[in-house]
């Protein structure tokens, strides 16, 4: 079991590093998007952006060459009210990207006072971390630390991985009386005798319907526990011996 541990550890590292390794690459923006909210206009935490294989007749955003871009929703009706969006991109790394809108439009009749507030208003959008999801992209706001940024997305993938994968892993369960997470991970013992958990902190943590799943992590090292709130019991996920 010892060495399946040792395993697994080597595949959560090089996990790690091909992420990382991933996140270098250069994430083309450039192009024509779909996405549900205006850039620079709605209030929303982050956007979601699907990439435009053929004409779009809902909202996009495009992002020129030349570091412009504009997005806006189509006109239903002369009598509307439709949005439009327009500004300047810059890519600050590999993965991350400052917006400024420089021009906000509104075409319709029944646009009101909106035309009148918030046309031609500037306002810098701030960094944003480009996550690629296949030929979706999320652009995440980001507080400036850019490896915290890619470590959070890696953690992401790793409980994503394991929601798919828990039933390949055994369990030995522990009571516990905690109610916060490092509480709990306090009365997680490794009743294997496999693993040192004194200097694991947790990372990060999913809910899923069979339990909590915190992530920990020392150095490049990573484990799973799994907290049961209704038993009150808390285990380590143990990868099966496949032999």
């Amino acid at each position: 079991m010892a060495e399946i541990f040792h395993k697994n550890k080597i595949l959560l590292f090089l996990g790690w590093f091909l992420s990382i390794s991933a996140s270098a690459q250069v994430v083309s923006i450039e192009g024509e998007w779909s996405t549900k909210d205006i850039i620079g206009y709605s209030n929303v935490f982050e956007y979601s952006l699907i990439k435009e294989k053929q004409p779009n007749e809902g909202r996009s955003v495009i992002f020129s060459l030349d570091g412009t871009f504009s997005c806006g929703e189509p006109m239903i009706c002369p009598n509307g009210c439709s949005v439009y969006t327009s500004g300047s991109y810059k890519m600050v790394d590999n993965d991350h990207i400052r917006m400024v809108v420089e021009n906000v439009r509104f075409v319709g009749f029944y646009c009101g006072n909106l035309r009148a507030q918030q046309e031609n208003k500037s306002k810098d959008l701030g960094v944003f971390y480009i996550y690629k999801e296949g030929d979706a992209v999320r652009l995440i706001p980001s507080k400036g630390d850019f490896q915290k940024d890619r470590d959070q997305m890696l953690y992401a993938q790793m409980l994503d991985s394991f929601g798919k994968e828990w039933k390949l892993y055994d369990f030995v369960w522990n009571n516990t009386d905690g109610n916060q997470p490092d509480e709990i991970l306090k009365d997680c013992k490794d009743k294997r005798k496999q693993i040192d958990l004194s200097n694991y902190k947790i990372v990060s943590s999913k809910n899923e319907n069979y339990g909590n799943v915190f992530l920990l992590r020392e150095n490049e090292n990573f484990y799973y526990l799994v907290y049961n709130a209704v038993n009150k019991k808390v285990s380590l996920a143990y990868p099966k011996n496949k032999n």
